[in-house]
């Protein structure tokens, strides 16, 4: 019998072991046919399955007791399993193990919360996203969900929530309503496999969640995630336009046989995978109607991308990838995703030569050139951006800790020239919050000016990030969009169009 054990080669189990597995009477010991010449060999040339070549199988009624040597007993097997998987839990590592969630100030927080049937994909989706997981580790690392876990995403003071992930087919039947669905903003994930069809069932009771959600908290945004549309029944485009088209039709038709009328509430859907950028573009959007503050910042990017001539601009939470706002312009799939992988270039490229040495030398920089130019540096390299940065002084958002250096600092920009002509800029705003511009290389040449703009933007972050923490209320919450309206006019009166 071969096996294969997650994250290990195959391994063979004895015919004795299967003996012992199913509890069959155990044979006596295969005796070889030529009693003289005792070795172990049978007429394939491969020796006897319990062959001992120290025993004495000549002699009548020998004792077999060492053959249990040989043996790897069923408790030992069952034993080592759980062992690996107590291991495999022990390496998922939860942030949020120690944060308790029952503090005023973490229950206030806005809450996602993950519904959906059996193995749809919920946690692997959180863990991908917000743990890092490798998407192919999925497949063996994680283990059904059998109770709600809660965690908490508290990357950058701008974009702080918790993620309840609710076990598979469980949707807080047994819980009070208030409890499940009440409280600050709320956003309703319900994630549905689109490889396994009908989804009749399903979205009976994704209806039953939303009639009793609605009952108590109107103001719930609710999202459909089409999950798992990387398959062999999706190979291309119109597939999952099609299954994304049947879900809505029956959607509809459910919730207008429960009494909610069509247009009533807004739900929108998504195709998402965890193999491919989807699932964070989804997520993106998700967060961004959990964020207070968001006009304020889409105000802000409005301004920056009209005043330094850019195509576009993003605001990225550096650890999930997740852009929590961007400008009112349309956002483009393929231009996230670029964004991204920067993301993810800048951290490695950092990581290994961004740390400052002990005799604070100057910062590494690295230079490639191929169809395009790249560079990333942990610090501004040339005259005018070291002048433009001169004003910033004391109002750095994210300064970072000499103590403790990082490869994500106040420091960190990067700078990569595409070969169609266009420029990626990423300069960090915020504690774990970057600016990720996309602009023509015409218009990035004079970069002082676009520095000094963003300067500006940053000092308007520091503002509303000021106001944020201090807004612990629900009456400070009212007053804090005024002051950070203020903050957004201070810094449109000082950008220098370029």
């Amino acid at each position: 019998l071969m096996t294969a054990a997650p994250g290990e080669g195959f391994c063979m189990f004895r015919p004795a072991l299967l003996r012992q597995a199913c509890d069959l009477p155990k044979p006596p010991p295969t005796k070889p046919k030529d009693t003289e010449n005792q070795s172990g060999m049978n007429d394939y040339g491969a020796p006897y399955d319990d062959y001992d070549p120290n025993h004495d199988y000549v002699g009548a009624g020998a004792d077999d007791d060492d053959d249990d040597v040989y043996l790897i007993s069923q408790s030992n097997i069952d034993g080592m399993m759980d062992d690996g998987a107590a291991n495999v839990n022990n390496s998922a590592n939860n942030p949020s193990s120690n944060v308790n969630f029952e503090d005023p100030q973490i229950a206030a927080l806005p809450r996602i919360l993950l519904m959906g049937p059996r193995r749809g994909g919920k946690t692997s989706i959180q863990h991908v996203v917000f743990q890092k997981m490798s998407p192919h580790e999925t497949l063996f690392r994680l283990e059904p969900t059998l109770s709600l876990e809660r965690s908490l995403v508290d990357h950058t003071t701008l974009c702080r929530f918790t993620i309840q992930d609710f076990p598979g087919d469980y949707y807080g039947e047994d819980m009070p309503e208030q409890a499940v669905f009440a409280g600050g903003p709320t956003s309703l994930i319900f994630v549905v496999d689109a490889q396994d069809e009908p989804y009749d069932l399903v979205l009976q009771s994704f209806t039953s969640v939303v009639t009793r959600a609605l009952q108590v908290n109107p103001q719930i945004t609710v999202e459909v995630f089409i999950n798992k549309v990387d398959g062999e029944l999706f190979l291309s485009d119109e597939s999952k336009y099609d299954c994304r088209r049947d879900i809505m039709t029956q959607v509809t038709d459910e919730l207008n046989d429960a009494g909610i009328p069509d247009g009533s509430l807004a739900i929108r859907y998504h195709l998402t995978s965890i193999y491919d950028h989807s699932i964070y573009e989804a997520l993106s959007r998700v967060v961004q109607r959990l964020i207070p503050q968001l006009p304020t910042l889409e105000n802000l990017l409005n301004v920056l991308t009209a005043t330094c001539s850019m195509e576009k601009a993003y605001l990225f939470d550096v650890v999930s990838k997740l852009y929590i706002s961007t400008d009112s312009g349309p956002v483009d799939m393929q231009s996230v995703e670029l964004c991204s992988d920067m993301i993810d270039v800048v951290l490695d490229v950092s990581g290994i030569y961004g740390l400052p040495s002990s005799n604070n030398s100057e910062s590494a920089a690295v230079s490639a050139n191929s169809n395009g130019t790249a560079s990333s540096s942990t610090g501004e390299d040339g005259n005018e951006e070291k002048a433009a940065e001169n004003g910033e002084g004391d109002n750095e958002v994210g300064g970072g800790d000499p103590e403790n250096p990082s490869a994500y600092d106040s420091e960190t920009a990067s700078v990569i020239r595409l070969s169609n002509g266009m420029v990626l800029y990423l300069k960090e705003v915020d504690t774990m919050l970057a600016l990720v511009c996309i602009t023509r290389a015409e218009n990035f040449n004079r970069r002082s000016l676009i520095n000094y703009n963003i300067s500006c933007l940053k000092q308007a972050l520091g503002a509303i990030v000021d106001v944020t923490n201090l807004s612990t209320s629900p009456d400070a919450a009212a007053s804090t969009t005024g002051k950070t309206g203020n903050a957004s006019s201070r810094a449109q009166q000082q950008l220098v169009e370029v």
